[in-house]
């Protein structure tokens, strides 16, 4: 992971094709050392991103935080606010050592 992020840290993480959306960073695998693995909230997706398309979620919920009429974004904002540190049940057991 860069220096700037460790597991567990609140983000808004932007995939191509969508906007800044909701995520916590997970745990790093060997294989993506260039990238960062991310837990999407709303979603419950993992995805693995360049640091450069993360920002903190702290000094950003005003400017990406609103707005967004895609499915998952307003779950997803609830569940940063209210339950950021929350495991789900759904998830595969290997990913849930990388991101609970």
């Amino acid at each position: 992971l860069p220096e700037s992020f460790k597991p567990g840290d609140l983000v808004f993480a932007k995939m191509k094709g969508f906007p800044h959306w909701p995520a916590r960073i997970c745990k790093s695998e060997n294989g993506h050392k260039k990238r960062v693995p991310v837990f999407f909230f709303g979603t419950h997706q993992i995805g693995h991103l360049p640091a450069e398309n993360i920002v903190p979620y702290v000094g950003n919920k005003m400017k990406y935080g609103s707005g967004v009429r895609i499915k998952g974004f307003t779950e997803g904002m609830w569940e940063i606010q209210n339950t950021p540190g929350f495991s789900i049940g759904s998830v595969p057991p290997e990913l849930q050592l990388l991101c609970f």
